[in-house]
């Protein structure tokens, strides 16, 4: 385990395998895409982190963490996110990097890349970029509201930022940043993402993640992302697929010079 210190004083947890151009991946365990980033590892520095937001949400944190009380934001601390992540590119060795995640990483990767100078490209899976938010923002707010009547205002507290983020997110227009990253942009996702043969259908099946994903590919390729998209594969299995999907990543990574 690395260890990285960001200038308040918090530890990040992160981990950095292989060579070449960078990809960052923010994580919300320790376990989370590493098989994606071993795969990918031999042509890329593939560097995973824990962002401050999920610290203590999966796992415990061991050696990680410090002083952060997330309930007390009344705006998402985007600042503090884009340190925490240059933090951990610099301990990695990472100069500029294309940022990626999957899933709920994949959202928090894309809504922060307009923010970094050094995230010279996007690589997501698993999300629907450009769609509204108002299905994630919902999700959030339900559940912090579940918990709290539960009386589990702790457990209620971990959804707090979460609705902020998808607040911000829903007033924003990320096009014309997205258009200007320079380097690699890739949305990736299984053709049974949210159907009702998903395994994950009877948790996320209203956010409908593969249809979104085609219903905006039109707008999604002109702002320069590539679109793949893995037949038979649901929510899991198009990133637990490792075999089938890392290949056709680093293709269309190195097909734009990265």
């Amino acid at each position: 385990m690395a260890i990285a210190v960001a200038g308040d004083g918090y530890r990040l947890w992160y981990d950095a395998v292989g060579d070449g151009p960078a990809i960052v991946l923010p994580a919300r365990s320790r376990a989370e895409f590493a098989a994606l980033g071993a795969a990918l590892a031999d042509q890329y520095r593939v560097v995973r982190y824990k962002p401050r937001s999920v610290v203590g949400v999966m796992e415990p944190e061991e050696e990680a963490g410090g002083s952060w009380e997330p309930s007390s934001f009344t705006a998402y601390p985007v600042g503090p996110e884009v340190a925490d992540l240059h933090t951990v590119a610099d301990a990695a060795g990472a100069g500029d990097f294309v940022l990626a995640g999957y899933s709920g990483m994949a959202a928090l990767a894309a809504f922060l890349s307009p923010f970094s100078e050094r995230a010279t490209g996007l690589m997501i899976g698993g999300f629907p970029l450009l769609a509204s938010c108002d299905y994630w923002l919902g999700f959030e707010e339900g559940a912090r509201a579940a918990l709290i009547q539960a009386g589990l205002p702790d457990k209620a507290a971990e959804h707090h930022l979460g609705r902020m983020f998808y607040r911000e997110w829903g007033r924003r227009d990320d096009r014309p940043a997205l258009a200007a990253l320079p380097g690699p942009k890739i949305v990736w996702y299984g053709d049974r993402d949210c159907e009702p043969d998903c395994r994950m259908y009877d948790f996320v099946g209203g956010a409908a993640i593969a249809r979104h994903i085609r219903a905006h590919a039109d707008e999604l390729r002109e702002t320069g992302f590539e679109l793949i998209e893995f037949e038979g594969q649901d929510h899991i299995g198009a990133l637990a697929t490792t075999d089938l999907v890392a290949p056709q990543l680093a293709a269309a990574l190195s097909k734009t010079g990265w």
